[in-house]
Parts: C-alpha cells; structure tokens; sequence
C-alpha cells in the first residue's frame, strides 16, 4: 500500500462507537469479567464495581468527534442510531452498511451446496436432458429430508442457549431484516394477533414470553413452524428444491447474487475441450484463476462484487441463516468466514452432502464445524479442506485433495477420462496444472451413473 499510494494523498475516517445503553454496558461488563484474567479471584460485584470505575476515568479524558470538516461515522448502541459526516462512495455503498450489520449476537450461520439433481437413469425415464434448471434426484431429496432434520436440532439448540445467555439480541430488533420477518417469528403482539377471535374486539391472552418465544409462525402468517431459520438460496431449482420441507412455509428468498458463476460462451462445455480449442486462454485461467473472466461471462472478481450485499444480510441476522447456492458462490462466502484472502477461494474444496457452520467467535472471528450428513454416491474418501486452526473432521468428500504448488493451500485434482489422456498436445498435456476453479469438478467414466449425477451437480463441464 505504501507503494502504490506514495506521493498521493490519503482519506481518513473517523468511526467512533458510542455506548449508553445500561442494559447493554452490562451485558459488556459481564463479558468482560468472566473472560478476562484481570478478575479472577474476584467476586462479580468487585469486578463490575472495578470495571465501572475504570470506565469513568476513561470517560472524563475522552473526547468526541466534534469537528465537522471531518469525515467520521458514529455508531451508538451497536448500529441502533448511526451519524454520518462527510461519507461518500464506496465508503457509503458499502462500508456503513457492514458497519450498520455487525452486531455481537452469537447466531449460526450455515451453508451447503444445493442437493444432487436427477442421475441419468432417472433423466431416461423421464426422457429429460441435462439442464441447468433440472431438479433434484432421489439422492438430492434423501439429502433435503436430512438438512432439515439437522437444521431442526440446530436452530432449536441455538434457541434454548440463546435463553440462557447473558445478552442476546432481540429476535424482533428492527436493525435486521431478519427482524421484521421474526414478527411472525414469536413476536406477543402479532401471536396475539393470531388468537383474536373473529367475532370479538378481545385478543386472547398469552401466558408468557417464554411460551410465545417457542412459537415460530410461517410466512403465510397462520401455520406454526418447527424451528426459525433465515434462509437464502439461488434462483436455480435444485436449491429452492433442497429446502423445501414438506409443505412448511419458510420464507425462502430466492437471489440470483447467489446463482453460480456466469460462464458466458463456454457455458455447457467440459474442460478438456475447452483447454484443445482456447489453449492461450486456457493457460490464463491456470495463472490467474480468480482475474481471468470468460468469455461474455464473469470471473471470480466479478462475483465478489455481487455478493457484498448477501454479506452484509447475512452479517445484520440475528437468528440461525442458512445460505445454499452452488460450488463457486460458496467457495468465496468460506474465504470470507475463514477470513483468508479471497484471491485464494478458488482452491477450497466443497463436497456434496456436507453442510459448514460457522458461528462467531471472540475476537471477531468466525469458529468453523463441518457436518456430512450423509456418503457421497460413488464412496469416495477424503478430507475436507480445512484453512482454519481446528483440526479437520472427517468426512466423507466428493474432491481428492493435493497441495497446490504455489502453496496457497490445498487445490483439486482433476482425474482425467482416457479420451482425455490420449489427446494430442494441447494447454492441458504440456503439462499445466488444472486450475482450481473448477471446484470439485471430476471427468469420469460414463457408465457411472451416479457418480456422473453428482459430478454434474458438482459444476459439471461449464454448465452450472
């Protein structure tokens, strides 16, 4: 940076959090104390008694953005108010909307690929062709049936230790979008509302909050629901598909920010014949993965433009989320969680049937499990990539693995077909490496139905 900006003047921006909420300072307090190693062996009404204190004198020295020649934001009570002064471009675009999302609750956030589509015996029965907009498989809805029963016990464990907690946010706060749909969601005046009997101007009363905060009401308005969850998903069939649990009326929003990467001309076509007939091309994609755009397409960069604003909804929820889109989407929302350089999704690998959750951690950062709900078709083994300081888990993975050799971390192997291998030399026999773009993309014999099934779900050729 010190480079590219000598000589060249420098925007500063003031962002000061300011904090007078009693409620809030105490549930800051209490954090504080029974995390930091300054109070143990202290009683809790000697460590707050001390932390108050400290907060005073550091109170009568402070000193507030004041003047108004400068560009500052102020951000009081964790985005309940925000001021802007001076703020312009991609400051307002896209920063004070982050800025206004951040907020402490501890919520989890879920992401999964869309489950399998059809294998080709199911497609001939059906006389169907492959599409991009074909919906799923037996093995997809199998894998359906089996994210809702895990988001189940997920959601409503996070609700029962969100009760026990010493600060959550309100599920009905008006800062998130999450917010107004959770009016629905447990919210006394509009279960109340549900109860009204039609011919009487009397609501019925509701027991407690304890009771109304276990009931989650669709988004028709009427029918109960068995675990709150926001949920976001492309427009692509196989994922609206993958959350469509019998019948219940979940709010999906359906985005095309999450619809896989746009491969333009090339769309439809498999890798290999692309690296015989654009070899010069081909060997930019090698070098540069993420920069290199197809042709009347996207590339990587692109795509991490549109899905600043899925971020930013993500990040402003208060509740569980769950995100299922496809393997490119995916690979850059992990680069974010993960908080490594977003240059470097290409080489994380994503495998069908496995669902990562990410939940936030001290510090700021996100704390990563994964969860294969179930055997990938063709049995497969293999590790899931793992960027993060945690041990990788088990799991069962559609993409084996290798170090890629410019030691950015794990990329995929590509396991060649022996139409493949016998080609003359090209971009691809000179010996470069696939490059890692293609996700968990794998070429292989056509008489394996269901392998072939889950390799064209897995971004098969350039289709998805």
């Amino acid at each position: 940076c010190r480079v590219k900006r000598a000589g060249k003047p420098i925007g500063v921006v003031f962002v000061e959090s300011i904090c007078d909420d009693k409620d809030l300072l105490r549930a800051n307090y209490l954090t504080k104390v029974n995390n930091s190693p300054d109070y143990e062996g202290m009683t809790s009404e000697e460590a707050l008694a001390d932390i108050e204190e400290r907060c005073r004198k550091y109170e009568e020295t402070y000193e507030t953005l004041d003047e108004d020649s400068q560009s500052y934001i102020k951000i009081f009570n964790l985005s309940s108010k925000i001021l802007l002064n001076h703020i312009y471009g991609r400051m307002a675009k896209s920063i004070v909307p982050a800025l206004m999302a951040w907020n402490i609750g501890t919520r989890p956030v879920f992401i999964c690929r869309a489950g399998m589509t059809m294998n080709d015996n199911e497609r001939s029965m059906l006389n169907l062709g492959m599409s991009r907009s074909e919906n799923l498989g037996a093995h997809g809805r199998t894998f359906r049936d089996k994210l809702f029963n895990f988001m189940k016990d997920e959601c409503l464990g996070f609700m029962s230790r969100r009760r026990k907690a010493a600060f959550s946010p309100d599920m009905n706060t008006g800062t998130s979008i999450s917010g107004t749909m959770n009016r629905g969601f447990g919210s006394s005046s509009d279960l109340a509302a549900f109860l009204k009997d039609e011919d009487s101007d009397e609501e019925t009363s509701i027991p407690n909050s304890e009771h109304v905060e276990e009931e989650y009401i669709g988004c028709d308005g009427v029918t109960p629901l068995p675990f709150p969850c926001y949920i976001m998903s492309s427009t692509m069939p196989r994922a609206r598909q993958t959350v469509e649990w019998e019948d219940l009326p979940y709010d999906v929003h359906m985005l095309s920010n999450l619809n896989p990467l746009d491969k333009g001309d090339f769309t439809g076509r498999e890798l290999e014949d692309i690296g015989e007939e654009h070899p010069d091309w081909y060997t930019q994609l090698v070098s540069d993965p993420f920069y290199t755009r197809f042709p009347g397409g996207e590339c990587y960069g692109d795509l991490t433009s549109r899905l600043e604003s899925v971020v930013v909804d993500i990040e402003q929820q208060v509740g569980p989320v769950l995100v299922v889109s496809h393997v490119s989407v995916l690979q850059v929302m992990v680069a974010y969680f993960r908080d490594t350089p977003v240059e470097n999704c290409t080489s994380i690998a994503l495998p069908m049937n496995t669902v990562l959750k990410f939940t936030p951690a001290k510090g700021g950062s996100w704390q990563e499990s994964q969860h294969c709900l179930m055997p990938s078709t063709h049995g497969s083994q293999s590790k899931l990539c793992q960027l993060s300081d945690m041990p990788p888990p088990d799991h069962t993975c559609d993409t084996p693995m290798m170090q890629s050799p410019n030691g950015h971390g794990p990329m995929v192997k590509l396991e060649m077909s022996k139409k493949f291998s016998n080609s003359p030399p090209s971009a691809l026999a000179r010996g470069l490496t696939p490059p890692p773009i293609w996700g968990d993309h794998r070429v292989i014999s056509v008489s394996d139905h269901h392998a072939q099934s889950e390799n064209a779900d897995a971004d098969r050729g350039l289709s998805r």
